[in-house]
């Protein structure tokens, strides 16, 4: 039998956890280019811990073996988009498989059982896709979603638990009415933006109500001029119907507003006894940096520390933006 997970308390001052999020999906997936980039998320970030995102087992094992070996906790947070509760769940017991395997060699492993899962899921909330089961969660359609949520994180932990020993969380919604009980840490997904700027502070202090330590799963903001008052919404200005995929016009580039966000995010977790706090995200390959072409710059509507460039496939380079430079500045304090 392993050991009982972890006991985790809240901080008040200073971050215990101090992260941010890997997504393990993407065209281009190179074991060398991998391992470079978590070396760099722990030698030149100063990060401590990292949550791994991806539906492809291989990839959240060997993403999780090298960040293992740069002494960084890791949690795993398997997704199964738009898949029913069978296969997330299946997906689900598999992980947990290999992280106790992982955690019995480095005890720094934990486990986020889902995403937001009111949207992400199939069979919680109506819809084929997360935007139309987003926009029926306010209707009658969508009526009971908390209920049915926590009803399938029931599910969830009684599959996981049996066959991992470490720390469990849930990476919630700011919708959804979540029974923490059963987890051993609170996760929340908490973007600032227009609609809670005035707030934000307040939200945060009271995730404490639940008597148990505070993760902020993802937070972060895009590389424009106005993505401060959009929050986690910020990659929505794409127009994804153009060839190529354009920005329109308006959307001035600026690295400083996403520098700023994610600092003035950060003294407001530190100074309310914030567990850890996740940046999302450190680099999205898919969204390559073009600066001679504005309109097919995509990593301007996107959310990543790091820019690369039109040739990463062949090279693996990437180069910090100024929220990289910020964060590592935090981070290493």
């Amino acid at each position: 039998m392993g050991a009982r997970p972890v006991a985790v308390r809240p901080q008040r001052q200073g971050l215990t956890q101090r992260g941010v999020n890997y997504d393990t999906e993407r065209e281009v997936w190179k074991p060398a280019f991998v391992r470079r980039e978590i070396r760099a998320i722990r030698r030149d970030l100063h990060c401590n811990a990292v949550i791994l995102l991806g539906s492809d087992l291989a990839r959240l094992e060997l993403a999780a073996r090298y960040a293992s070996e740069q002494g960084m906790f890791v949690w795993f947070e398997p997704r199964q988009f738009d898949r029913d509760a069978r296969r997330t769940l299946e997906f689900l017991r598999a992980t947990a498989v290999m992280a106790e395997r992982l955690r019995r060699r480095r005890p720094g492993v934990g486990i986020s059982v889902g995403c937001e899962l009111t949207i992400f899921m199939d069979g919680l909330v109506p819809g084929e896709n997360y935007k139309e089961r987003a926009a029926n969660l306010g209707t009658p359609a969508g009526k009971g979603y908390n209920e049915r949520l926590n009803a399938f994180l029931v599910r969830a932990h009684e599959t996981v638990r049996p066959l991992f020993k470490g720390n469990l969380t849930y990476t919630s919604g700011v919708w959804e009415q979540v029974d923490w009980r059963k987890f051993d840490v609170v996760g929340v997904d908490l973007y600032r933006d227009a609609s809670n700027e005035a707030t934000y502070r307040r939200d945060v202090r009271a995730l404490h109500r639940f008597g148990k330590p505070v993760v902020i799963t993802e937070f972060g903001c895009c590389t424009y001029r106005g993505a401060e008052k959009r929050g986690g919404d910020g990659f929505d200005i794409v127009d994804w119907d153009a060839i190529p995929p354009s920005i329109p016009k308006g959307y001035v580039r600026d690295e400083h507003v996403q520098a700023r966000y994610i600092t003035e995010c950060l003294d407001i977790f530190e100074s309310e006894g914030m567990y850890g706090a996740f940046v999302y995200d450190f680099i999205e390959p898919d969204s390559p940096h073009v600066p001679s072409d504005p309109p097919h710059d995509l990593d301007t509507a996107g959310f990543s520390l790091v820019t690369v460039s039109t040739d990463y496939p062949k090279t693996g380079n990437f180069t910090p933006k100024q929220s990289f430079q910020a964060l590592a500045h935090r981070f290493r304090r």
